[in-house]
């Protein structure tokens, strides 16, 4: 029953994105403020909106955050002051944009506005990231959303991201972790707090691929704290796999204090 009804839901989803298709062609209009542009215009923007996002070129090889060091001390970037004192299970993050308030509308509008249509453009962002990084991997998983959660929104950002990923590198995007329990908002919780509302959050699919020593990408459309990602990155090395990834489409700056 559970697979006739996945059927349904991604021949649902194909015809939706046959039909975003049709209404949002490529390079008609500018995907953020529908202003007219010119066909060989970058990921459908038109240039005052490609200019207001800032791409991040270099970063913490660890936690992917732009660095901006504001005093006169020298700094190790290998190690930026985010990551400092932190355990993280995943190998390496990488974003490609810093969130700022232009950047956040571009995301929310595609979240909570059901722009869906806007996840290829993201998706496209994100593989030239990925071949730039020289990231090589075997999978495609992505955060879950509690199904709570889902049913309201309809869609799972990530996952949709990870569908346009998919198709770009020929490799299989794997839904096999699940999300137990429908957690708080964790950018109001405490470092403490934030890791105690995630253990044991999320779980994998008793028929899961064999995971063990493949080198995965796990894709979100921001990066904060880390927390999630870090959790769902314990899970999957217990289940040995090799290199984790995480890919996401936004992070914050990491400001060294003056």
């Amino acid at each position: 029953m559970n697979s006739h009804l996945k059927k349904l839901n991604d021949i649902n989803e194909c015809m939706t994105d046959i039909f975003l298709d049709l209404i949002y062609p490529n390079n008609i209009s500018c995907i953020i403020c529908n202003k007219p542009i010119n066909k060989n215009n970058t990921y459908s923007m038109c240039k005052d909106c490609f200019d207001e996002l800032h791409f991040i070129l270099d970063g913490c090889i660890k936690c992917g955050k732009p660095i901006i060091n504001c005093s006169l001390e020298e700094h190790d970037i290998d190690e930026c002051s985010y990551c400092s004192g932190k355990e993280f299970h995943f190998d390496k993050a990488i974003s490609c944009i810093e969130y700022n308030d232009f950047s956040k509308k571009m995301i929310f509008g595609f979240k909570y506005s059901n722009k869906t249509y806007m996840s290829r453009y993201i998706a496209s962002i994100m593989k030239e990231k990925i071949i730039l990084e020289e990231i090589n991997f075997d999978y495609i998983l992505f955060v879950p959303l509690h199904k709570s959660r889902l049913k309201k929104r309809g869609f799972n950002q990530a996952y949709k991201i990870a569908k346009y990923l998919s198709k770009e590198f020929n490799i299989p995007v794997l839904d096999c972790i699940v999300r137990k329990g429908n957690t708080k908002r964790l950018y109001k919780l405490r470092k403490k707090e934030r890791k105690d509302e995630l253990r044991d959050a999320f779980i994998l699919k008793k028929n899961k691929i064999y995971l063990e020593e493949q080198n995965i990408i796990l894709v979100d459309d921001i990066f904060t704290t880390g927390a999630t990602v870090n959790e769902i990155s314990r899970i999957l090395k217990l289940e040995g796999v090799n290199l984790i990834t995480v890919s996401t489409f936004l992070t914050g700056v990491n400001t060294f204090s003056c």
